[in-house]
């Protein structure tokens, strides 16, 4: 048995005048453009922030030591755990995305293995969920057990400002609650203001 996969975009639409096609593209946001004009399949559930990745994706650059630095981290196991570091240019206010990771049914010691050689005095935000004591662990919270690893864990999980857990930044998406952003500033915002950038 053999497998294809095939896609097909606006431009296979025959019944569609040139107009038509340029009415129905421009209708749709950005970040969608690609995936619906195209027929390009969607990473995940779909990108969730409403910019295109080659908007804010710059070559890589040596982030200067002075700059502040901190990793975000997402517990899962059957949906994938990630960790991203953020670098920030106090100067201009810009944030970089420098370093990702992503995997699924990974122990704490693997996980930690692969994040802890980014630097060991990074400090480590991550949600509250950290608290959960796991089986796996014999009853022992998920945050103690990156912490038994090496890694800066945080002393408290990542919240709001004003303490608040808020859930579904991205049209209900539900992995985006409880995290603190820069400044208390929602993603999207920054993305789309121009100041925030991948590294590539």
């Amino acid at each position: 048995m053999s497998r294809a996969i095939i896609t097909a975009g606006i431009d296979d639409a025959l019944h569609f005048t040139e107009t038509q096609r340029k009415e129905i593209i421009a209708a749709y946001p950005p970040h969608e453009r690609e995936a619906r004009v195209r027929g390009a399949p969607s990473l995940g559930s779909g990108r969730i922030f409403p910019v295109t990745e080659e908007s804010i994706t710059v070559d890589h650059r040596d982030i200067p030591p002075h700059w502040p630095r901190i990793i975000g981290l997402d517990f899962g196991w059957t949906h994938p755990s990630a960790a991203v570091e953020v670098c920030w240019d106090r100067d201009v206010d810009c944030v970089y995305v420098t370093k990702v990771h992503r995997v699924s049914e990974a122990s704490p010691i693997t996980q930690a293995a692969a994040i802890r050689p980014w630097g060991e005095h990074i400090p480590i935000a991550w949600p509250r969920d950290g608290r959960r004591e796991t089986l796996e662990g014999a009853g022992v919270p998920l945050v103690e057990q990156y912490r038994a690893e090496g890694l800066n864990m945080l002393y408290e999980h990542a919240q709001f400002e004003d303490g608040s857990k808020r859930r579904g930044w991205a049209d209900g998406d539900a992995h985006t609650n409880g995290n603190r952003t820069v400044q208390g500033v929602h993603p999207s915002q920054r993305l789309v203001g121009g100041v925030s950038f991948v590294s590539s």
